[in-house]
């Protein structure tokens, strides 16, 4: 058995890798890891382990992909890519939860698209509607969020077989 990397057990990678090894031996190496990465050398993965590199976005998708871990992209885009910092970390939860969490934030969806509309509806924003903007897009990306909490709960039960 491999010995643990204790500069890389912090990683993100690193621990996403780990995981997908209790089902799959040949992740436990960086070798057997990078000959599922297509074009990603086990050199190259070992920096991105050691926080040394960050991986581009393309490899993250391998990552996620070849270790069946749904929430590797959305935690690269919050607190790797600058470009998704107002997209949430996703929990791992059951898919029960995910499913609950999105039911209450799609709760209030109607009363979210009235608002809109009437703001929409003269082509202007006024001084009495513009406040009204920050709490609707907040209330959009939280819906947005949910619904990527219950994709990647229904991902990860599909690649197990089961719902835990």
């Amino acid at each position: 058995m491999p010995r643990q990397a204790t500069k890389a057990t912090g990683n993100r990678y690193y621990k996403a890798r780990m995981k997908a090894a209790e089902y799959s031996e040949k992740l436990l190496t960086r070798a057997g890891a990078a000959e599922c990465l297509p074009g990603v050398t086990e050199d190259s993965l070992k920096k991105y382990e050691l926080d040394i590199t960050r991986p581009p976005n393309d490899v993250v998708a391998l990552m996620a992909d070849a270790y069946n871990d749904p929430t590797l992209r959305p935690w690269y885009c919050v607190h790797e890519c600058p470009l998704g910092r107002d997209f949430e970390e996703i929990p791992e939860m059951p898919p029960e939860r995910a499913l609950l969490r999105l039911q209450n934030a799609v709760d209030g969806l109607d009363g979210i698209f009235k608002q809109i509309s009437r703001i929409m509806d003269d082509g202007k924003i006024t001084d009495e509607e513009r406040p009204l903007i920050p709490e609707l897009k907040s209330k959009i990306t939280g819906i947005r969020n949910r619904s990527e909490e219950i994709l990647a709960a229904l991902k990860s039960a599909e690649a197990k077989g089961k719902f835990e």
